[in-house]
C-alpha cells in the first residue's frame, strides 16, 4: 500500500468501519467481532472457507443463559483420532422415526445417511416408558411408524404400588387396544414383570401408544413400560 498507510499496523481504536454505513470490525475483550454500522447488533461474516483452529463451536455464544437462551456446542474430540476427518451431511429429508447413520466411509469422509431402523424383521425395536405412582394420564408413550407390529408389552415393577392402581395401553379412543387393564397388576412385588403379546395386526398408518393410567390412591410405586415392534419385510 503506497502513501500514508505504507507502514499501517494497527489502530488505537477499538474498531474499524468498512465504508460509510457499513459493518465494522471490533475488538471486544481479546476476541474479534463483527458488528453492524450502529454497534448494536452481530452482522454476518460471509466466507468460501472457514478454518478454525480451535476444537469447539459455540453456537449462539452471547446466551444469557436463562429461559431458552442457551449456547450449544459442537466439540471434535481431543484423544483418540489417528487421522483427520470429515463429515457430510445426509440430503434430503428425514422421516419421523428415522435415525441418523453411516452410509459410506472411504479416504477419511464419513457420509451420513437417514435410517429407517424397523426395516425388516430382523429389526426389533424396543421403546422404554416410565410409569410412577403420581403421573398424569394419559401418558404419551411413542409414534408407532405405518405397519408397526407389536409383539410383545412388558411392564416391569421396579418399586410396588399402594392402593388400587390401574393401567392400560393403546391409543386414543381405543385405550385398551394392546394392554387391558386386567392383564397387569401394580401392586406386584419389585421384580415382577407382565409380558402381553397382543396379536393386533398391523394398522396401515402410524399411531401415537399412550399409557392410561388411574393411581387408584396410590402414593408409592414406580414401574418401567417396554413396547416391542418391528415392520415385517
Amino acid at each position: 500500500m503506497a502513501g500514508r498507510f505504507a507502514d499501517l499496523l494497527g489502530t488505537l481504536y477499538t474498531k474499524f468501519q468498512l465504508g460509510i454505513g457499513g459493518p465494522q470490525v471490533k475488538g471486544n475483550s481479546g476476541t474479534v467481532e463483527a458488528r453492524n454500522a450502529a454497534d448494536n447488533a452481530y452482522a454476518t461474516i460471509r466466507a468460501a472457507l472457514v478454518e478454525i483452529y480451535g476444537d469447539d463451536i459455540i453456537i449462539n455464544a452471547g446466551a444469557a443463559g436463562s429461559g431458552a437462551d442457551w449456547t450449544f456446542t459442537i466439540t471434535r474430540p481431543s484423544t483418540g483420532m489417528t487421522h483427520d476427518l470429515q463429515v457430510i451431511w445426509p440430503s434430503g429429508d428425514p422421516s419421523v422415526g428415522q435415525a441418523v447413520t453411516v452410509a459410506s466411509f472411504a479416504g477419511d469422509v464419513i457420509t451420513l445417511g437417514y435410517t429407517t431402523l424397523a426395516a425388516g424383521t430382523d429389526k426389533l425395536v424396543v421403546d422404554t416408558t416410565s410409569l410412577a405412582f403420581g403421573t398424569s394420564s394419559p401418558l404419551a408413550m411413542y409414534t408407532a411408524p405405518a405397519n408397526a407390529v407389536h409383539t410383545m408389552f412388558q411392564i416391569i415393577i421396579d418399586t410396588a404400588f399402594d392402593g388400587t392402581p390401574t393401567m392400560s395401553i393403546g391409543i386414543t379412543g381405543m385405550t385398551s387396544k394392546y394392554v387391558g387393564t386386567g392383564s397387569v397388576d401394580l401392586t406386584a412385588p419389585a421384580g415382577t414383570i407382565f409380558e402381553v403379546c397382543p396379536g393386533v395386526a398391523a394398522p396401515g398408518g402410524s399411531e401415537n401408544l399412550i399409557t392410561t393410567y388411574s393411581a387408584g390412591g396410590a402414593t408409592v410405586g414406580a414401574a418401567r413400560i417396554l413396547g416391542y415392534y418391528a415392520i415385517p419385510s
